[in-house]
């Protein structure tokens, strides 16, 4: 039974994925008495690996042993489903949290089928949260509303929370198709999103012959195999003034005699050190960086580093070696610059056979129109008839939630295109300031490629009569977003009463581990029990009281140093992964453990455990689940003697 009263809750999540559960699990663990609603517009729990969202040969990029929580072994709860050296499937991955959710009585508090469209502040000291949901799945747990403001809304029903933590991920909503002509196409036109829902009757409909998958994500290769292993015909566009492919690796590398597993290392921590990193000295290791990426002769040997590990991928996933057509797959840049770009081949055959054989053709051009059955480029040429369409072009990357007021979005650090003049000018002074010192810091980025102009425009569909005005960007508007701008990646920069986080607004490949230790972080957040430890700037800055009034319209001088360790945080995925998503959002690989080390000593627990030296640290092998495990625990013993 939970202890709320009325419609108003201690804390709501909204989001049943991976990292939802674990923050939920998290807090009730140190404040069981807390009444904690849970809301997800989906019908099953799982995120991105709802039962709904999994589409045929969907698996993790992580095999076991990475991809699990510090306290329930996958192998041992799905025992028979899943075995060393191998990716799990979907369905896995879903059992997995759904014994989860079972085993810490999640599912209790669980309201699906409940999407979360307002989040209003609620004025005063104290702060809050007053949500407004639509029961999709007709959901009667949840009192409906009788506000005059929601008139004709009959499905919406208010809930209200002391603090609100958004756990919805940057795989929700997918990014509006925005081809000319598009509402004129005839063959069917879906998102990658359409695809995860009905992807089975598109791959057994036998009328559909010739499909069109468009992007080079590692959701396109995804969509790919799926048609081409299924006798499919498959024209694959890439745009050619784009990004270009992501860098797809084996699951394991070959380095000299020996043959290295490659996820576990960008969890080891000498190798973290190649990777210029603007909170990189949280690992203790500043002097041995400051060398590294500091002077001439050690960023010679950090170049070296990326060289070696890109010509690696190309070189043992051949390339340039099986033929033209897979040599339209290389990557634009150099791997030092893709963040999570750098993906994995999961396929369990080699995907470049579709091309080799010719059921796959790759063109690296830009589309000019849609037009009846075919592609136009704009060289002039255009595609044989298609049967349907799949564009993997990615995600809205905003909050998918409408946050009032719209004043605020600044204070919360949320992307948005309601910033107030003043806002803009004390962002764009401690951005100039922050491109300063990270440049200085770091003398390579400023050699990395350029940014896409295109990276915070999102499109927005006018009202139309037309079934799919969405898809024509002659009835768009194309707005540029701020980027995400939260402290450490998860709580907004000015917020003197601590009532939100957003967690799991960033993308690495230690998704399970980042979860976990962002729960816990949260937490402390939450309750003003965190004391943050690491100054990312080189030199001192002032930090804001816990009591002062926080604005951006009126920054002072001590709240400014919050704001320039926000800065420096966001600002430096813009320079380090140009061909990632750095310039909205926190994206990052190799620097993961030094944020794990971060948010560790923001905890005030320790952040070098694998022995008590700087050898062991260096020479002890990669960081995995059970070096982590009992971080609640220690963190609750330290808690108590502080008291």
């Amino acid at each position: 039974m939970l202890h709320a009263q009325g419609s108003h809750y201690n804390v709501i999540i909204v989001g049943s994925g991976l990292q939802g559960l674990v923050a939920a699990k998290t807090y009730l663990s140190l404040a069981p008495d807390t009444s904690l609603l849970i809301l997800d517009s989906n019908r099953t729990i799982g995120g991105v690996w709802a039962t709904e969202n999994i589409y045929p040969g969907l698996k993790t990029n992580n095999q076991v042993g990475t991809f699990e929580f510090t306290d329930f072994d996958i192998q041992e709860v799905c025992r028979g489903k899943v075995a060393k050296g191998q990716h799990i499937r979907g369905e896995v991955v879903h059992e997995y949290l759904v014994k989860y959710a079972e085993k810490h009585g999640l599912m209790k508090r669980m309201r699906l089928g409940c999407k979360v469209t307002t989040a209003e502040h609620l004025p005063g000291r104290e702060g809050g949260w007053r949500l407004t949901v639509i029961a999709t799945d007709g959901d009667t747990r949840i009192p409906k509303v009788a506000e005059g403001d929601l008139k004709g809304k009959e499905d919406a029903k208010i809930l209200t929370a002391s603090k609100l933590m958004v756990a919805t991920g940057l795989t929700s909503t997918p990014m509006p198709i925005s081809l000319p002509g598009a509402s004129y196409f005839t063959p069917p036109l879906l998102t990658f999103h359409d695809f995860r829902r009905s992807g089975t009757q598109i791959l057994d409909d036998p009328n559909i012959q010739h499909v069109v998958v468009y992007g080079g994500a590692k959701s396109a290769y995804d969509t790919v195999h799926a048609f081409a292993s299924r006798a499919k015909k498959v024209t694959w566009i890439i745009r050619g003034s784009g990004h270009g492919p992501v860098y797809m690796a084996p699951s394991h590398i070959q380095a000299g005699p020996m043959k290295l597993w490659l996820e576990p290392l960008v969890t080891t921590r000498l190798l973290t050190l190649f990777s210029p990193c603007i909170w990189g000295e949280s690992d203790g290791f500043g002097s041995m960086r400051r060398w590294l990426h500091g002077t001439k002769f050690g960023r010679m040997i950090v170049k070296a580093f990326w060289k070696k590990l890109g010509g690696d991928v190309v070189t043992q996933t051949g390339l340039k070696t099986k033929g033209a057509e897979v040599k339209k797959l290389l990557p634009k840049e150099e791997a030092m610059w893709y963040a999570t770009g750098l993906s994995v081949l999961n396929y369990g055959e080699d995907i470049h056979r579709y091309l080799m054989d010719g059921t796959v053709t790759v063109v690296r051009r830009d589309i000019d129109r849609l037009k009846g059955r075919k592609f136009i480029f704009t060289n002039g040429e255009e595609t044989a008839d298609v049967d349907a369409a799949i564009c993997s072009t990615g995600w809205r990357w905003d909050s998918g939630i409408d946050f009032l007021p719209k004043s605020e979005h600044a204070d919360l650090g949320i992307p948005s295109v309601h910033y107030t003049k003043a806002q803009k000018k004390t962002w764009e002074v401690l951005e100039k300031r922050a491109d300063k010192e990270i440049l200085e810091r770091f003398p390579m980025l400023a050699d990395g490629p350029g940014i896409d102009e295109d990276d915070r425009v999102i499109p927005k569909p006018e009202d139309d009569d037309s079934d799919n005005a969405a898809a024509d960007p002659a009835k768009q508007t194309r707005e540029e977003h701020t980027p995400w701008r939260l402290f450490r990646g998860m709580a907004p920069p000015t917020s003197p009463q601590k009532d939100l986080v957003f967690l799991g607004m960033m993308l690495s490949l230690q998704t399970v581990l980042r979860s976990e230790m962002a729960a816990l972080w949260a937490y402390a957040y939450l309750n003003h029990r965190l004391q943050p430890q690491l100054q990312l700037s080189d030199s001192p800055q002032p930090k804001p009281k816990a009591s002062e009034k926080t604005s951006l319209d009126q920054p002072s001088g001590m709240m400014q140093g919050w704001l320039y360790d926000t800065a420096l945080f966001n600002r430096f995925g813009r320079w380090r992964y140009p061909m990632g998503y750095g310039a909205r959002f926190p994206d990052f690989v190799f620097d993961g453990l030094p944020y794990f080390d971060m948010m560790l000593q923001d905890l005030g627990l320790k952040n070098w455990r694998k022995g008590r030296s700087w050898f062991a640290e260096l020479f002890s092998g990669p960081y995995l689940a059970g070096d982590y495990r009992g971080m609640v625990d220690e963190w609750r013993r330290l808690h108590g003697k502080r008291k």
